[in-house]
């Protein structure tokens, strides 16, 4: 779990840092609960993660959290439906 908050961390701090897409209340949340809880409370609520349509509009949703979740090194931390749901939403944002 550690593993994943570390790599959720970085991706915003490189959505930042390459794109000028902050994502304070994620990070928070990423930071106070841990990454796994922060992603599951997003998808949980049927959102997308703060910045994702500006991850999208830079041609970088690499860097979104729903990226991270369906990643094959993190998405054994998640069910089913949740990895779903962010393959979803990535797919209808046109990312693979």
């Amino acid at each position: 779990m550690k593993d994943f908050t570390a790599a959720l961390l970085s991706a915003i701090d490189a959505a930042q840092t390459e794109c000028g897409v902050r994502q304070a209340r994620l990070r928070q949340n990423a930071e106070t609960y841990g990454g796994v809880s922060a992603a599951k409370d997003y998808i949980k609520r049927n959102r997308a993660s703060d910045g994702f349509d500006a991850l999208k509009a830079a041609k970088r949703l690499d860097l979104s959290m729903e990226a991270l979740v369906v990643s094959p090194q993190y998405h054994a931390q998640f069910t089913d439906e949740e990895v779903n749901a962010c393959f979803a939403l990535l797919c209808g944002a046109d990312y693979y």
